[in-house]
């Protein structure tokens, strides 16, 4: 899953003209002259975790920043699993972390 998040991360990290660069991969491979190197395969997202992706997805819509992004809070999984009337187990709440570590580790090496 860690690798999906990656590729999916790298996909959205924004160029030099705020665009996301797999918006500008998208475009060449549209353009008829276009000679496209071997593209890596996407790796595969497991669908026993899809619904954590989905929880980080709602999780990061509603991240805090500040000078830089911020990790999601503790208080904030909290919050968000009592709105949803949801109980994280343990192993999920550390894919969460990993994800939220991931996500943090793309946005830096962009900045």
């Amino acid at each position: 899953m860690l690798r999906y998040a990656g590729h999916q991360f790298e996909r959205g990290a924004r160029a030099a003209d705020g665009h996301a660069k797999g918006e500008h991969i998208d475009a060449a491979r549209r353009h008829p002259l276009y000679r496209a190197p071997p593209e890596e395969a996407t790796p595969p997202m497991p669908f026993e975790l899809a619904h954590v992706w989905e929880w980080f997805a709602q999780l990061n819509r509603k991240r805090q920043n500040g000078m830089a992004v911020n990790p999601i809070a503790s208080t904030e999984i909290l919050a968000w699993q009592a709105r949803h009337a949801i109980a994280i187990e343990p192993f999920e709440h550390q894919l969460l972390d990993q994800l939220d570590a991931l996500f943090l580790s793309h946005q830096h090496a962009a900045g």
